[in-house]
């Protein structure tokens, strides 16, 4: 990702059902010694998409971690994301989004959307930049986009508490779930 000096690289990564749903989540982070800070989309069970931030407090730490989400809407709300970090997680946020995703209802979206047309590729509400595409491994039905040094592990803990619809192929396909809330968890 394209960024200027003052702001550190985030780690992502990217899924997306070229056959099936389109895009099935993107996620990006920083971090911090102890801490992981981030957001993530894409779409929830009933279709509606989800854009949240994130904090794994202690992440990095011999300790419990503690995880805390807030709809996008709600960053500069009361919780435990100190402001400084908050405006860091804005510009990443930006910057990310305008690099490697675009929106159905984006004035400019129609190359991009034509280009899926021709290609015979899945759409949604939420996209990556068809360009970007070529950078995914394409070996599985959803094809997957990690950053050099993005950390599994942090994925693993986010999906566990996304209201997301895409699940980690580790977690059982038939296991029953609780209908997700409309808000971060």
């Amino acid at each position: 990702m394209r960024s200027n000096t003052s702001m550190k690289e985030p780690e992502v990564f990217l899924a997306y059902a070229p056959r099936g749903a389109g895009l099935r989540c993107a996620v990006a982070y920083l971090a911090s010694e102890r801490d992981v800070y981030g957001w993530f989309t894409g779409p929830r069970q009933d279709a509606s998409v989800a854009s949240c931030f994130f904090l794994l407090e202690n992440f990095f730490e011999n300790r419990p971690v503690r995880y805390e989400a807030v709809d996008h809407g709600a960053l500069h709300s009361a919780w435990l994301l100190d402001e400084v970090r908050r405006h860091e997680l804005a510009r990443m946020q930006e910057a990310f989004a305008r690099e490697w995703l675009f929106y159905r209802d984006d004035p400019r979206a129609a190359a991009e959307l034509e280009a899926y047309t021709e290609a015979e590729l899945a759409t949604s509400d939420v996209n990556v930049r068809f360009e970007r595409l070529a950078k995914f491994s394409t070996l599985q039905p959803n094809w997957t986009y990690y950053s050099p040094r993005f950390e599994r592990p942090v994925l693993r803990h986010v999906a566990k508490r996304w209201p997301l619809e895409y699940r980690l192929h580790m977690e059982l396909a038939n296991v029953p779930r609780r209908r997700a809330p409309r808000s971060c968890p």
